[in-house]
């Protein structure tokens, strides 16, 4: 072999092997590229303004097949460096945004709407968020389930700390709802009114009629205006005995106790109520069935027509030691034992910031489900403002239930309204039992003169040099023009300077 082929077996390998490496960065930047996208869709799927980010790496991993195809048909040396170093970058930015999700993960606020307030502050808890709780009646969000919030979704949860969310607390059972005659309405129809207008007290009962069909109402008892917690009883129609037909059980388990009851009445079932403790379901839910599913009951028999259901009811809630607890704690207590729960802040120089200063109920209390917890917080100490007016200190102390005594001197040398002084300086720790007291400027003080007798000018002359200001009005009487009979305040008396005068002329 001479020195050209040799030459030319060399070029041959050299290309090749730049050949392998331009297929090797493309095939690296399309694996890294798609396992981005995949990475962004599993962790993205459920969180609403993600979409954006889904739809870019998409595009993203669609460029890059296109890079690939186009790499591999590329034979220009030059063109193909270009495409190694396109190739180098486009695996880098992937594989960097890849490890940047891993290790350092942004985490946003979920859209909590309609979700229960369990779910929402199990999810607090983990990322150490207080979840605060106000409760609203309302008629379309069901019990529990939150209305709103006052962070938006898609919020990255850094350096947040607290969420407001507004809890329904179901209907509101002090409005009043106009009751008509429901007399020879159908069953279906009368249970459809009362779930669209919240009757909370509504009893149904059922007996044999020879000339009322079945499921028709006999009979009612209220026809007015009423609230929604008063009660209500009326009669339906089962029918004629004889026509009474077996009965395919239904499943009644996760239904409230009147549903239930009510399909018991309208086959002629005789069901009992038992109740049994349970931390799952809400209270007046069915829980079991003594007779099963697709089970076939004779009414007319005494002996099977026995229906025993199952309904749940909550234990008695003793409360924990809240002042050994953290507010995030105390919300998930209390959320998991379906109780409201309130939060108010006070400043207190003794107990640290975010501790319990105080609650309505203590250590071993017992409480029932829908009560509400009254959760005093600690704010940590606080310490004197400044201030420009009185007004001002007034308001912020007020507001932060600190107890202060103002008193008002005369002073030549302190303009009237600013401090003269305080037993407090600014910035100053003010504890628990500490009494502010300040001591505010009327301004100077005079001496009212005695100017009965004098004429309107000499008055005028004499309150001017009092520095009082002097208000003249004339009164019927035998006495001279424009004397003084009278003045509104007694001669001698010390009152702060420019004080009105009310002085009395002869007419």
């Amino acid at each position: 072999m001479n020195d050209k082929q040799k030459l030319e077996e060399k070029e041959i390998k050299k290309a090749k092997a730049f050949q392998i490496l331009t297929y090797f960065c493309l095939s690296l930047s399309l694996i890294s590229t798609i396992t981005y996208m995949i990475y962004t869709i599993l962790n993205s799927s459920n969180i609403l303004n993600q979409v954006i980010s889904i739809i870019s790496v998409i595009v993203l991993a669609i460029f890059a097949v296109l890079y690939v195809v186009m790499g591999m048909f590329a034979q220009n040396k030059t063109v193909k460096t270009l495409l190694i170093i396109g190739s180098l970058l486009l695996s880098f930015y992937s594989i960097f945004q890849i490890v940047n999700a891993m290790f350092f993960p942004k985490d946003y606020v979920l859209d909590f709407t309609g979700v229960d307030i369990k779910e929402v502050v199990a999810w607090a808890e983990e990322r150490e968020i207080l979840i605060e709780q106000e409760f609203q009646n309302s008629d379309t969000v069901l019990e529990y389930k939150v209305i709103s919030q006052d962070v938006k979704e898609g919020t990255l949860t850094k350096d947040l700390d607290k969420i407001k969310v507004i809890v329904s607390s179901g209907p509101d059972t002090s409005i009043s709802t106009e009751v008509t005659s429901m007399v020879g309405w159908n069953l279906d129809d009368v249970i459809a009114f009362v779930d669209e207008n919240h009757l909370t007290n509504v009893t149904i009962e059922f007996e044999f009629s020879n000339t009322v069909k079945k499921d028709i109402i006999i009979s009612q008892d209220v026809i007015q205006e009423i609230k929604r917690d008063d009660p209500i009883k009326l009669v339906s129609s089962l029918g004629k005995e004889d026509e009474l037909k077996n009965v395919t059980m239904d499943n009644l388990v996760g239904l409230d106790t009147f549903h239930a009851l009510v399909y018991c009445g309208r086959n002629a079932l005789n069901c009992s109520i038992e109740y049994a403790y349970s931390e799952e379901k809400e209270e007046g839910i069915v829980l079991k069935q003594s007779i099963k599913e697709w089970e076939v009951i004779d009414p007319k028999d005494e002996n099977q027509n026995k229906v025993i259901l199952t309904v749940a009811r909550k234990n008695a809630i003793t409360v924990p030691d809240l002042s050994n607890m953290t507010a995030t704690e105390i919300t998930t207590w209390a959320t998991n034992n379906r109780l409201k729960i309130e939060f108010t802040e006070e400043y207190d120089d003794s107990i640290k910031a975010g501790k319990v200063i105080s609650s309505n109920y203590i250590k071993g209390n017992t409480v029932e489900v829908g009560d509400t917890i009254q959760v005093v917080l600690s704010k940590g100490p606080i310490h004197m403002i400044p201030f420009t007016t009185v007004d001002e200190f007034v308001q912020w102390a007020d507001e932060n239930k600190i107890i202060y005594h103002i008193d008002y001197q005369y002073s030549t040398s302190v303009e009237k309204g600013k401090l003269i002084s305080s037993s407090h300086k600014e910035n100053q720790l003010i504890k628990n039992s500490d009494t502010i007291k300040l001591v505010i400027s009327q301004g100077g003080s005079t001496i009212v003169p005695n100017i009965v007798g004098m004429t309107k000018e000499e008055a005028t002359n004499r309150c001017n040099q009092a520095n009082i200001i002097c208000k003249f009005i004339y009164a019927d009487d035998n006495t001279s023009y424009n004397i003084v009979t009278k003045q509104s305040m007694k001669s001698g008396s010390n009152v702060p300077v420019d004080t009105t005068v009310t002085v009395t002329l002869g007419k």
